[in-house]
Protein backbone atom coordinates (compact mmCIF):
# COMPACT_ATOMS: atom_id res chain seq x y z
CA UNK A 1 0.00 0.00 0.00
CA UNK A 2 1.59 3.71 -1.13
CA UNK A 3 1.68 6.11 1.93
CA UNK A 4 0.14 9.08 1.27
CA UNK A 5 3.64 11.61 2.29
CA UNK A 6 2.22 14.98 3.44
CA UNK A 7 3.76 17.90 1.62
CA UNK A 8 4.78 21.13 3.79
CA UNK A 9 3.34 23.18 1.22
CA UNK A 10 -0.42 21.34 1.53
CA UNK A 11 -1.71 23.27 4.70
CA UNK A 12 -0.36 26.55 3.36
CA UNK A 13 -2.34 26.25 0.48
CA UNK A 14 -5.40 25.31 2.22
CA UNK A 15 -4.79 28.26 4.93
CA UNK A 16 -4.30 30.82 1.87
CA UNK A 17 -6.99 29.16 -0.35
CA UNK A 18 -8.82 30.25 2.87
CA UNK A 19 -7.71 33.51 3.56
CA UNK A 20 -8.25 34.69 -0.15
CA UNK A 21 -11.83 33.60 0.07
CA UNK A 22 -12.54 35.06 3.23
CA UNK A 23 -10.89 38.57 2.10
CA UNK A 24 -13.34 38.18 -0.98
CA UNK A 25 -16.44 37.61 1.41
CA UNK A 26 -15.06 41.01 3.42
CA UNK A 27 -14.77 42.58 0.21
CA UNK A 28 -18.14 42.20 -1.22
CA UNK A 29 -19.83 42.39 2.16
CA UNK A 30 -18.20 46.23 1.73
CA UNK A 31 -19.40 47.06 -1.26
CA UNK A 32 -22.75 45.72 -1.05
CA UNK A 33 -22.96 47.99 2.22
CA UNK A 34 -22.00 50.54 -0.26
CA UNK A 35 -24.83 49.62 -2.88
CA UNK A 36 -26.93 49.35 -0.07
CA UNK A 37 -26.46 53.18 0.87
CA UNK A 38 -26.61 54.23 -2.22
CA UNK A 39 -29.52 52.99 -3.12
CA UNK A 40 -31.24 54.15 0.37
CA UNK A 41 -30.16 58.10 -0.66
CA UNK A 42 -32.60 57.49 -3.60
CA UNK A 43 -30.16 59.18 -5.93
CA UNK A 44 -29.46 57.02 -8.08
CA UNK A 45 -31.39 55.20 -11.24
CA UNK A 46 -31.71 51.24 -10.63
CA UNK A 47 -29.73 50.31 -13.47
CA UNK A 48 -26.64 52.21 -12.43
CA UNK A 49 -27.20 50.29 -9.17
CA UNK A 50 -27.80 46.75 -10.52
CA UNK A 51 -24.45 47.84 -12.76
CA UNK A 52 -22.57 48.64 -9.47
CA UNK A 53 -23.96 45.14 -8.08
CA UNK A 54 -22.47 43.15 -10.96
CA UNK A 55 -19.58 44.89 -11.08
CA UNK A 56 -19.00 44.48 -7.15
CA UNK A 57 -19.25 40.77 -8.25
CA UNK A 58 -17.07 40.84 -10.83
CA UNK A 59 -14.55 42.27 -8.74
CA UNK A 60 -14.76 40.46 -5.42
CA UNK A 61 -14.46 36.68 -8.04
CA UNK A 62 -10.95 38.72 -9.51
CA UNK A 63 -9.86 38.94 -6.00
CA UNK A 64 -11.12 35.47 -5.39
CA UNK A 65 -9.36 33.86 -8.69
CA UNK A 66 -5.91 36.23 -7.42
CA UNK A 67 -5.77 34.79 -4.24
CA UNK A 68 -7.20 31.41 -4.45
CA UNK A 69 -3.64 29.71 -5.54
CA UNK A 70 -0.65 30.09 -3.46
CA UNK A 71 1.74 28.33 -6.07
CA UNK A 72 1.35 32.29 -7.71
CA UNK A 73 2.41 34.31 -5.19
CA UNK A 74 3.02 37.66 -7.02
CA UNK A 75 -0.97 36.90 -8.30
CA UNK A 76 -1.70 36.68 -4.67
CA UNK A 77 0.11 39.56 -3.33
CA UNK A 78 -1.20 41.47 -6.62
CA UNK A 79 -4.95 40.03 -5.47
CA UNK A 80 -4.45 41.29 -1.70
CA UNK A 81 -3.34 44.54 -2.77
CA UNK A 82 -6.44 45.31 -5.03
CA UNK A 83 -8.44 43.78 -2.35
CA UNK A 84 -6.93 46.22 0.09
CA UNK A 85 -7.21 49.25 -2.50
CA UNK A 86 -10.97 48.18 -3.04
CA UNK A 87 -12.13 47.52 0.78
CA UNK A 88 -10.45 51.45 1.37
CA UNK A 89 -11.93 52.61 -1.65
CA UNK A 90 -15.74 50.93 -0.07
CA UNK A 91 -15.02 52.01 3.80
CA UNK A 92 -14.71 55.80 1.98
CA UNK A 93 -17.13 55.72 0.10
CA UNK A 94 -19.49 54.06 2.82
CA UNK A 95 -18.80 56.78 4.53
CA UNK A 96 -19.20 59.54 2.44
CA UNK A 97 -22.36 58.95 1.33
CA UNK A 98 -23.44 58.63 5.15
CA UNK A 99 -22.09 61.88 5.26
CA UNK A 100 -23.92 63.41 2.03
CA UNK A 101 -27.07 61.99 2.92
CA UNK A 102 -27.43 63.11 6.60
CA UNK A 103 -26.35 66.77 5.54
CA UNK A 104 -29.14 66.67 2.98
CA UNK A 105 -31.40 65.49 5.52
CA UNK A 106 -30.20 68.27 7.81
CA UNK A 107 -30.63 70.83 5.47
CA UNK A 108 -33.95 69.94 3.92
CA UNK A 109 -35.40 69.21 8.01
CA UNK A 110 -36.87 72.53 8.68
CA UNK A 111 -39.62 72.45 11.52
CA UNK A 112 -39.72 76.07 11.82
CA UNK A 113 -38.33 79.19 11.97
CA UNK A 114 -36.57 81.22 15.26
CA UNK A 115 -36.36 84.94 16.52
CA UNK A 116 -33.96 85.77 18.99
CA UNK A 117 -35.67 88.28 21.21
CA UNK A 118 -32.75 90.15 24.14
CA UNK A 119 -32.88 91.81 27.01
CA UNK A 120 -30.99 95.23 26.07
CA UNK A 121 -28.37 97.93 28.39
CA UNK A 122 -26.50 100.25 27.80
CA UNK A 123 -22.53 99.31 27.38
CA UNK A 124 -21.76 101.53 30.46
CA UNK A 125 -24.87 100.05 32.22
CA UNK A 126 -24.18 99.00 35.87
CA UNK A 127 -26.84 95.80 35.29
CA UNK A 128 -24.46 92.79 34.88
CA UNK A 129 -27.12 89.90 34.83
CA UNK A 130 -30.92 89.60 34.35
CA UNK A 131 -31.66 89.48 38.15
CA UNK A 132 -29.91 92.85 38.59
CA UNK A 133 -32.99 94.43 36.30
CA UNK A 134 -35.65 92.81 38.48
CA UNK A 135 -37.86 96.08 39.42
CA UNK A 136 -36.76 98.13 36.96
CA UNK A 137 -38.93 99.53 34.08
CA UNK A 138 -38.36 98.08 30.52
CA UNK A 139 -39.04 99.67 27.22
CA UNK A 140 -40.91 97.78 24.72
CA UNK A 141 -42.86 98.14 21.06
CA UNK A 142 -46.44 98.56 21.56
CA UNK A 143 -47.18 97.14 18.06
CA UNK A 144 -44.50 96.25 15.92
CA UNK A 145 -43.31 92.20 16.55
CA UNK A 146 -45.37 91.96 19.82
CA UNK A 147 -46.21 88.34 20.05
CA UNK A 148 -42.63 87.52 20.35
CA UNK A 149 -42.13 90.07 22.65
CA UNK A 150 -44.50 89.04 24.97
CA UNK A 151 -43.74 85.35 24.35
CA UNK A 152 -40.78 85.74 25.57
CA UNK A 153 -41.69 88.02 28.50
CA UNK A 154 -43.38 84.90 29.75
CA UNK A 155 -40.90 82.75 28.96
CA UNK A 156 -37.88 84.63 30.96
CA UNK A 157 -40.64 84.71 33.96
CA UNK A 158 -41.73 81.45 33.95
CA UNK A 159 -37.61 80.24 33.60
CA UNK A 160 -36.49 82.53 35.84
CA UNK A 161 -39.06 83.86 38.34
CA UNK A 162 -38.17 87.06 36.85
CA UNK A 163 -41.33 89.79 35.93
CA UNK A 164 -40.72 93.26 34.86
CA UNK A 165 -42.71 96.49 34.59
CA UNK A 166 -42.92 97.31 30.71
CA UNK A 167 -43.93 100.46 29.02
CA UNK A 168 -44.39 100.73 25.26
CA UNK A 169 -43.30 102.87 22.83
CA UNK A 170 -44.72 103.64 18.92
CA UNK A 171 -41.49 103.55 17.08
CA UNK A 172 -37.92 101.50 17.00
CA UNK A 173 -36.57 105.43 17.36
CA UNK A 174 -38.88 105.93 20.65
CA UNK A 175 -37.55 102.57 21.91
CA UNK A 176 -33.73 103.68 21.19
CA UNK A 177 -34.03 107.45 22.74
CA UNK A 178 -35.75 106.01 25.63
CA UNK A 179 -32.66 103.64 26.34
CA UNK A 180 -30.35 106.69 26.01
CA UNK A 181 -32.17 109.37 27.99
CA UNK A 182 -32.64 107.02 30.83
CA UNK A 183 -36.15 106.57 30.70
CA UNK A 184 -35.85 103.02 31.33
CA UNK A 185 -33.23 100.80 32.87
CA UNK A 186 -33.61 98.11 29.52
CA UNK A 187 -35.47 97.14 26.47
CA UNK A 188 -36.65 94.05 24.85
CA UNK A 189 -36.24 93.59 21.00
CA UNK A 190 -35.88 91.07 18.59
CA UNK A 191 -32.00 90.97 17.04
CA UNK A 192 -33.11 91.15 13.87
CA UNK A 193 -34.58 94.46 14.49
CA UNK A 194 -31.26 96.05 15.25
CA UNK A 195 -30.13 96.38 11.52
CA UNK A 196 -32.91 98.54 11.07
CA UNK A 197 -31.03 101.59 12.87
CA UNK A 198 -28.58 101.41 10.49
CA UNK A 199 -30.50 103.01 7.97
CA UNK A 200 -30.43 105.85 9.65
CA UNK A 201 -27.57 108.08 10.09
CA UNK A 202 -28.43 109.52 13.50
CA UNK A 203 -28.92 106.00 15.10
CA UNK A 204 -26.34 103.32 12.90
CA UNK A 205 -24.37 103.80 15.90
CA UNK A 206 -27.16 102.11 18.22
CA UNK A 207 -26.32 98.84 18.29
CA UNK A 208 -22.89 99.16 19.71
CA UNK A 209 -24.36 101.92 22.10
CA UNK A 210 -26.24 98.51 23.89
CA UNK A 211 -25.16 95.08 25.08
CA UNK A 212 -27.11 91.82 25.67
CA UNK A 213 -28.12 90.55 28.86
CA UNK A 214 -30.42 87.04 27.57
CA UNK A 215 -31.53 86.52 24.37
CA UNK A 216 -34.21 84.55 24.86
CA UNK A 217 -35.44 82.29 21.34
CA UNK A 218 -38.86 82.12 20.14
CA UNK A 219 -40.14 78.72 17.95
CA UNK A 220 -42.31 79.71 14.95
CA UNK A 221 -43.82 75.88 13.48
CA UNK A 222 -44.01 76.31 9.74
CA UNK A 223 -46.38 74.15 8.13
CA UNK A 224 -45.60 70.93 6.38
CA UNK A 225 -45.10 71.43 2.64
CA UNK A 226 -46.72 68.64 0.25
CA UNK A 227 -44.34 67.76 -2.84
CA UNK A 228 -45.00 69.11 -6.07
CA UNK A 229 -45.59 66.54 -8.93
CA UNK A 230 -45.52 69.07 -11.75
CA UNK A 231 -42.41 69.69 -13.94
CA UNK A 232 -41.88 72.94 -13.23
CA UNK A 233 -40.96 73.95 -9.43
CA UNK A 234 -40.40 77.44 -8.27
CA UNK A 235 -37.85 78.14 -5.66
CA UNK A 236 -37.59 81.63 -3.58
CA UNK A 237 -33.48 81.59 -3.08
CA UNK A 238 -32.93 84.20 0.13
CA UNK A 239 -30.09 85.18 1.35
CA UNK A 240 -28.84 87.29 3.93
CA UNK A 241 -24.90 88.71 3.80
CA UNK A 242 -24.93 89.39 7.62
CA UNK A 243 -23.52 86.42 9.96
CA UNK A 244 -26.12 84.45 11.34
CA UNK A 245 -25.54 82.04 14.86
CA UNK A 246 -28.16 80.01 13.04
CA UNK A 247 -29.34 79.64 9.56
CA UNK A 248 -32.96 79.60 10.69
CA UNK A 249 -33.17 82.32 12.55
CA UNK A 250 -35.55 85.33 11.00
CA UNK A 251 -33.85 88.29 9.91
CA UNK A 252 -33.73 90.62 6.64
CA UNK A 253 -33.55 89.23 3.59
CA UNK A 254 -30.55 90.76 1.10
CA UNK A 255 -30.70 88.42 -2.01
CA UNK A 256 -34.20 87.52 -3.20
CA UNK A 257 -34.50 85.56 -6.28
CA UNK A 258 -37.18 83.77 -7.83
CA UNK A 259 -35.50 80.40 -9.01
CA UNK A 260 -38.34 78.58 -11.91
CA UNK A 261 -37.46 75.02 -13.09
CA UNK A 262 -38.54 73.55 -15.64
CA UNK A 263 -37.35 69.36 -15.35
CA UNK A 264 -39.14 69.03 -19.00
CA UNK A 265 -37.10 71.22 -21.17
CA UNK A 266 -34.11 71.80 -18.41
CA UNK A 267 -34.58 75.56 -18.56
CA UNK A 268 -34.02 77.64 -15.31
CA UNK A 269 -35.19 81.17 -15.12
CA UNK A 270 -33.31 83.51 -12.20
CA UNK A 271 -35.55 86.86 -11.59
CA UNK A 272 -33.58 89.25 -9.24
CA UNK A 273 -35.42 91.52 -7.14
CA UNK A 274 -33.83 94.54 -5.45
CA UNK A 275 -33.69 94.52 -1.68
CA UNK A 276 -35.04 97.87 -1.70
CA UNK A 277 -38.17 97.19 -3.38
CA UNK A 278 -41.21 99.27 -1.99
CA UNK A 279 -43.52 96.69 -1.91
CA UNK A 280 -47.09 95.98 -0.10
CA UNK A 281 -46.10 93.57 2.60
CA UNK A 282 -47.80 90.09 2.94
CA UNK A 283 -49.50 91.10 6.49
CA UNK A 284 -52.62 92.52 7.83
CA UNK A 285 -53.45 95.57 5.59
CA UNK A 286 -50.88 94.97 3.69
CA UNK A 287 -48.57 97.73 4.68
CA UNK A 288 -46.05 99.00 2.61
CA UNK A 289 -42.12 98.12 3.34
CA UNK A 290 -38.76 97.38 1.62
CA UNK A 291 -38.55 93.84 0.52
CA UNK A 292 -35.46 93.47 3.07
CA UNK A 293 -37.84 93.52 5.85
CA UNK A 294 -40.37 91.02 5.35
CA UNK A 295 -37.63 88.29 5.72
CA UNK A 296 -37.79 89.87 9.66
CA UNK A 297 -41.55 88.78 9.89
CA UNK A 298 -40.50 85.33 8.50
CA UNK A 299 -40.24 83.29 5.28
CA UNK A 300 -43.66 83.14 4.80
CA UNK A 301 -44.61 86.70 4.60
CA UNK A 302 -41.23 87.20 2.45
CA UNK A 303 -42.37 84.24 0.11
CA UNK A 304 -46.29 85.73 0.04
CA UNK A 305 -44.96 89.15 -0.75
CA UNK A 306 -42.80 88.04 -3.68
CA UNK A 307 -46.06 85.91 -4.87
CA UNK A 308 -48.19 88.54 -4.71
CA UNK A 309 -45.46 91.31 -6.89
CA UNK A 310 -45.55 88.99 -9.67
CA UNK A 311 -48.74 87.10 -9.34
CA UNK A 312 -47.59 83.35 -9.54
CA UNK A 313 -47.10 80.60 -6.86
CA UNK A 314 -43.38 79.38 -5.20
CA UNK A 315 -43.44 75.77 -4.22
CA UNK A 316 -40.32 76.18 -1.74
CA UNK A 317 -37.85 77.99 -0.27
CA UNK A 318 -33.79 77.76 0.15
CA UNK A 319 -32.36 79.92 3.07
CA UNK A 320 -28.42 81.09 2.18
CA UNK A 321 -26.31 82.92 4.59
CA UNK A 322 -24.04 84.69 1.93
CA UNK A 323 -21.47 85.32 4.71
CA UNK A 324 -21.25 81.48 5.44
CA UNK A 325 -20.90 80.71 1.71
CA UNK A 326 -17.78 81.79 1.56
CA UNK A 327 -16.52 78.41 3.44
CA UNK A 328 -18.61 76.38 0.95
CA UNK A 329 -16.61 78.87 -2.87
CA UNK A 330 -13.23 78.04 -1.19
CA UNK A 331 -13.90 74.16 -0.30
CA UNK A 332 -15.20 73.98 -4.39
CA UNK A 333 -11.51 75.29 -4.94
CA UNK A 334 -12.95 79.27 -6.02
CA UNK A 335 -15.30 80.00 -8.53
CA UNK A 336 -15.18 81.65 -12.17
CA UNK A 337 -17.46 84.60 -12.74
CA UNK A 338 -18.20 87.26 -15.29
CA UNK A 339 -18.04 90.94 -14.57
CA UNK A 340 -19.40 93.32 -16.99
CA UNK A 341 -17.43 96.31 -15.05
CA UNK A 342 -13.87 96.90 -13.81
CA UNK A 343 -14.80 97.95 -10.07
CA UNK A 344 -13.30 97.56 -6.87
CA UNK A 345 -14.88 96.38 -3.24
CA UNK A 346 -14.17 94.63 -0.70
CA UNK A 347 -10.54 95.45 -0.99
CA UNK A 348 -10.51 93.24 -4.00
CA UNK A 349 -10.16 94.49 -7.72
CA UNK A 350 -12.64 93.28 -10.18
CA UNK A 351 -11.94 93.54 -13.73
CA UNK A 352 -14.08 93.32 -16.88
CA UNK A 353 -14.35 89.63 -18.21
CA UNK A 354 -14.18 86.16 -16.52
CA UNK A 355 -12.61 86.59 -12.75
CA UNK A 356 -11.48 83.49 -10.64
CA UNK A 357 -12.21 84.21 -6.89
CA UNK A 358 -12.12 82.66 -3.76
CA UNK A 359 -14.97 83.10 -0.98
CA UNK A 360 -13.85 86.41 0.49
CA UNK A 361 -13.64 88.00 -3.13
CA UNK A 362 -17.04 86.17 -4.02
CA UNK A 363 -18.61 87.82 -1.29
CA UNK A 364 -17.49 91.26 -2.14
CA UNK A 365 -18.17 90.53 -5.43
CA UNK A 366 -22.13 90.03 -4.59
CA UNK A 367 -22.47 92.38 -1.90
CA UNK A 368 -21.09 95.65 -3.72
CA UNK A 369 -23.83 98.02 -5.35
CA UNK A 370 -22.48 101.40 -4.89
CA UNK A 371 -19.73 101.20 -7.61
CA UNK A 372 -22.70 100.57 -10.78
CA UNK A 373 -25.43 102.72 -11.55
CA UNK A 374 -27.89 100.76 -11.62
CA UNK A 375 -27.65 99.64 -7.41
CA UNK A 376 -29.22 97.09 -6.64
CA UNK A 377 -30.33 95.51 -9.49
CA UNK A 378 -26.25 94.93 -11.02
CA UNK A 379 -25.46 93.77 -6.94
CA UNK A 380 -29.04 91.23 -7.86
CA UNK A 381 -26.96 90.30 -11.05
CA UNK A 382 -24.16 89.27 -9.44
CA UNK A 383 -25.39 87.25 -6.81
CA UNK A 384 -27.35 85.03 -9.50
CA UNK A 385 -23.90 84.97 -11.43
CA UNK A 386 -22.19 83.54 -7.82
CA UNK A 387 -25.36 81.30 -7.60
CA UNK A 388 -24.53 79.94 -10.82
CA UNK A 389 -21.35 79.65 -10.79
CA UNK A 390 -21.10 76.97 -7.46
CA UNK A 391 -23.90 75.60 -9.57
CA UNK A 392 -21.43 74.52 -12.20
CA UNK A 393 -18.79 74.07 -10.11
CA UNK A 394 -20.63 71.58 -7.85
CA UNK A 395 -21.26 69.94 -10.92
CA UNK A 396 -17.70 69.07 -11.73
CA UNK A 397 -15.47 66.27 -10.76
CA UNK A 398 -13.34 68.68 -8.80
CA UNK A 399 -15.99 68.50 -6.19
CA UNK A 400 -14.35 65.41 -5.32
CA UNK A 401 -11.27 67.15 -3.74
CA UNK A 402 -13.05 68.66 -1.11
CA UNK A 403 -15.77 67.31 -0.51
CA UNK A 404 -15.73 66.46 3.51
CA UNK A 405 -14.96 70.21 3.94
CA UNK A 406 -18.25 70.94 1.27
CA UNK A 407 -20.30 68.71 3.41
CA UNK A 408 -18.99 70.76 7.00
CA UNK A 409 -19.47 74.11 4.86
CA UNK A 410 -22.88 73.34 3.93
CA UNK A 411 -24.90 72.29 7.20
CA UNK A 412 -24.36 76.02 8.42
CA UNK A 413 -25.31 78.00 5.67
CA UNK A 414 -28.21 77.06 4.27
CA UNK A 415 -31.63 75.08 4.88
CA UNK A 416 -34.64 74.29 2.75
CA UNK A 417 -38.06 73.17 2.87
CA UNK A 418 -37.35 71.15 -0.80
CA UNK A 419 -38.37 67.60 0.56
CA UNK A 420 -35.54 65.19 0.48
CA UNK A 421 -37.22 63.28 -2.17
CA UNK A 422 -37.96 65.69 -4.30
CA UNK A 423 -33.96 66.12 -4.44
CA UNK A 424 -33.18 62.54 -4.68
CA UNK A 425 -35.46 62.99 -7.74
CA UNK A 426 -34.13 65.78 -9.67
CA UNK A 427 -30.19 63.63 -8.66
CA UNK A 428 -31.61 60.81 -10.44
CA UNK A 429 -33.04 62.38 -13.37
CA UNK A 430 -29.84 64.35 -14.04
CA UNK A 431 -27.20 61.41 -13.68
CA UNK A 432 -29.78 59.13 -16.14
CA UNK A 433 -30.60 61.94 -18.62
CA UNK A 434 -27.42 63.55 -18.09
CA UNK A 435 -28.35 66.84 -20.39
CA UNK A 436 -27.07 70.64 -20.33
CA UNK A 437 -29.65 73.15 -18.56
CA UNK A 438 -30.00 76.50 -20.17
CA UNK A 439 -30.02 79.07 -17.25
CA UNK A 440 -31.64 82.84 -18.10
CA UNK A 441 -31.04 85.51 -15.57
CA UNK A 442 -33.42 89.08 -15.67
CA UNK A 443 -33.60 91.37 -12.65
CA UNK A 444 -36.18 94.14 -12.56
CA UNK A 445 -35.58 97.65 -11.73
CA UNK A 446 -37.15 100.37 -10.03
CA UNK A 447 -36.66 104.29 -9.35
CA UNK A 448 -34.63 105.46 -6.05
CA UNK A 449 -37.12 107.34 -3.85
CA UNK A 450 -37.65 108.02 -0.03
CA UNK A 451 -40.84 106.90 1.50
CA UNK A 452 -42.10 105.87 4.84
CA UNK A 453 -42.10 102.23 5.72
CA UNK A 454 -43.71 99.69 7.90
CA UNK A 455 -40.88 98.55 10.18
CA UNK A 456 -39.21 102.37 10.61
CA UNK A 457 -41.70 104.63 10.01
CA UNK A 458 -39.13 107.16 8.72
CA UNK A 459 -38.35 108.58 4.90
CA UNK A 460 -35.82 105.80 3.87
CA UNK A 461 -34.36 104.85 0.42
CA UNK A 462 -36.66 102.95 -1.28
CA UNK A 463 -36.91 101.84 -5.09
CA UNK A 464 -40.30 102.02 -6.58
CA UNK A 465 -40.47 99.05 -8.96
CA UNK A 466 -40.86 99.50 -12.71
CA UNK A 467 -44.17 98.29 -13.83
CA UNK A 468 -42.57 97.46 -17.30
CA UNK A 469 -39.83 95.02 -15.92
CA UNK A 470 -42.50 93.27 -13.28
CA UNK A 471 -44.51 92.81 -16.34
CA UNK A 472 -41.55 91.28 -18.15
CA UNK A 473 -40.64 89.29 -15.47
CA UNK A 474 -44.65 88.07 -15.03
CA UNK A 475 -44.27 87.43 -18.49
CA UNK A 476 -41.20 85.48 -18.17
CA UNK A 477 -42.26 83.54 -15.17
CA UNK A 478 -45.36 82.36 -17.14
CA UNK A 479 -43.52 80.83 -20.06
CA UNK A 480 -41.76 79.20 -18.07
CA UNK A 481 -44.85 77.24 -16.28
Amino acid sequence: MKKHVNHPTDGKRKRFSVSGLVVSLVLLVLLLIFIGILWSTGWVPALYLILGAVVSLLLCGVVLWLTRDPAHRVRRIIGFILAALLALLGVFGDVALWRAARTLRGVTDTTGERSAVAFYVLVDSEYETLNDLEGETLGILSQLDRSNTDETLQQTESEYGISFTTVEYTTLLDLADALRDGQVAGIVLNQAFLTLYEELPEYEGFPSEIRELLVQEVTHETPDVEQTDSSVITVLISGSDTRRERIDRRGRSDVNIIARVNRETHEILLVSTPRDYYVPLALDGSPYDKLTHAGIYGMDVLQGTLENLYATQIDYYVRINFTGFIEVIDALGGIEVYSDYDFSAGGYDFHQGVNSLNGEQALAFARERHAFAQGDRQRGEHQMRVIEAVLNKAMSPSILSGYMDIMASVEGCMDTNVPYDLIAEAVRQQLAENTAWHVETYSVNGTGTRAMTYSMPQQLYVMIPDETTVQEAKDKLAALA
